[in-house]
């Protein structure tokens, strides 16, 4: 059976778009903004990915760790994560089951959380 690699692909994807973001620079005040924010006036738990994403692409790491933590510290582990991914379908070897744990489900709502609460106080 033939393994695709799924983490790999969207690591080269998530790579292009931010590429892609730091030519977009110029026309960036032509977005809408984000709705969630525009409605109720709080900043969602999403603020700022979308400059985080043209700063990861004008390789501005400080930037985009204002902007949203939890995305740029993703986006420094994501080629890490698609070598191993790159290795698990080479071997042939399928995905390893998510963990089915209260506290890693607990863990992530928290971190959810957090970045939201740090983005309403700084009124991103």
């Amino acid at each position: 059976m033939r393994r695709i690699p799924w983490i790999a692909l969207g690591a080269l994807l998530a790579a292009l778009g931010a590429w892609l973001a730091a030519f977009l620079q110029p026309v960036s005040e032509l977005l809408p903004g984000c709705a969630f924010k525009r409605l109720t006036g709080f900043a969602c738990a999403t603020c700022g990915m979308t400059r985080c994403g043209m700063a990861l692409g004008r390789w501005e790491w400080r930037e985009a760790f204002h902007w949203h933590p939890v995305m740029a510290v993703l986006a420094a582990l994501l080629p890490m994560l698609a070598l191993w991914d790159l290795r698990r379908a080479w071997r042939g070897d399928p995905y390893p089951r998510l963990p089915d744990s209260t506290a890693a489900r607990m863990a992530l709502w928290l971190i959810l959380l957090g970045v939201w609460a740090l983005q309403v106080a700084r009124g991103i």
